[in-house]
């Protein structure tokens, strides 16, 4: 937490956090392992891909032309965050997007940086979720 006070952290509507609550502090620790896990670029094209449809490991690796190895490492750190989440699918690990949150924060950050062009995919990502296209595990 470097360039941060370590006497306290100031929060919203007035009240002044210390280190002896631990509230603020898991917070921010959890936001910044997402955001970590987020921060590479292999990573984020994964959650992306996963924004649209579940992906077997096989499939992601012919999508990102990477080596299963490769995948598997950063599908692992995506798991220790619990940004993505395993289902069993006969012989197959089905990979999937299971933080809304992460969901929805990606979803604004491409709509917000994405050129006009390419609009037309988050309109679609959109009401696939309204229509229940996008299942919750846990």
């Amino acid at each position: 937490m470097t360039g941060w006070p370590l006497q306290s952290v100031s929060v919203s509507m007035g009240r002044v956090f210390t280190p002896n609550d631990a509230a603020p502090f898991d917070t921010i620790n959890a936001v910044l392992e997402v955001f970590q896990a987020l921060s590479h670029p292999v990573r984020l094209e994964i959650c992306r891909r996963l924004m649209t449809r579940q992906h077997s490991v096989g499939e992601l690796c012919a999508a990102l032309d990477l080596k299963q190895y490769a995948v598997s490492q950063q599908l692992a750190v995506l798991r220790k965050a619990e940004i993505v989440a395993t289902k069993r699918d006969a012989r197959h690990i089905i990979y999937l997007l299971s933080n809304d949150k992460v969901r929805r924060i990606l979803r604004v950050s491409i709509a917000n940086l994405v050129q006009p062009a390419e609009q037309f995919e988050m309109a679609d990502l959109d009401k696939k979720q309204q229509a229940g296209g996008f299942a919750r595990v846990r």
